[in-house]
């Protein structure tokens, strides 16, 4: 499969995947999630995706994970309906924590920032 052909390919699964886990998924661990389609790979010959997805706050991950693996044939045959592809690709869902680790990184650097600061020295400053 050429390059561009994957990447548009990607796009629709994408698009098409992520309105599907937001709008028609029935089950209620994976709508309390509030789940985000971060990004979808796909394999050369287009018939395996790995679907990152993010989850809302403090919710079990193992859990909502473990709901998209059981559910993946009802989300692969949404998806069949959708694209008229001739084979649609085995999806392959992996809760993506990319969000919360640049939200941790923030913070420690944060910290980190604050706590280099220099202090205020009295009388400096003051125009007396």
């Amino acid at each position: 499969m050429s390059v561009r052909k994957n990447a548009r390919l990607r796009e629709d699964i994408r698009r098409e995947l992520s309105d599907i886990l937001e709008f028609e998924s029935r089950d209620p661990v994976v709508r309390d999630a509030f789940p985000t389609l971060m990004d979808v790979r796909l394999s050369v010959d287009g018939r395996y995706a790995r679907v990152y997805v993010a989850v809302a706050g403090e919710v079990d991950r193992d859990a909502v994970e473990t709901a998209l693996a059981q559910d993946r044939g009802f989300y692969r045959s949404m998806l069949a309906e959708r694209l008229s592809l001739r084979h649609t690709p085995e999806l392959r869902f992996v809760i993506d924590e990319t969000v919360e680790r640049s939200l941790r990184m923030q913070e420690l650097l944060r910290d980190d920032r604050e706590g280099l600061a220099p202090p205020d020295v009295p009388g400096e400053g003051d125009a007396t």
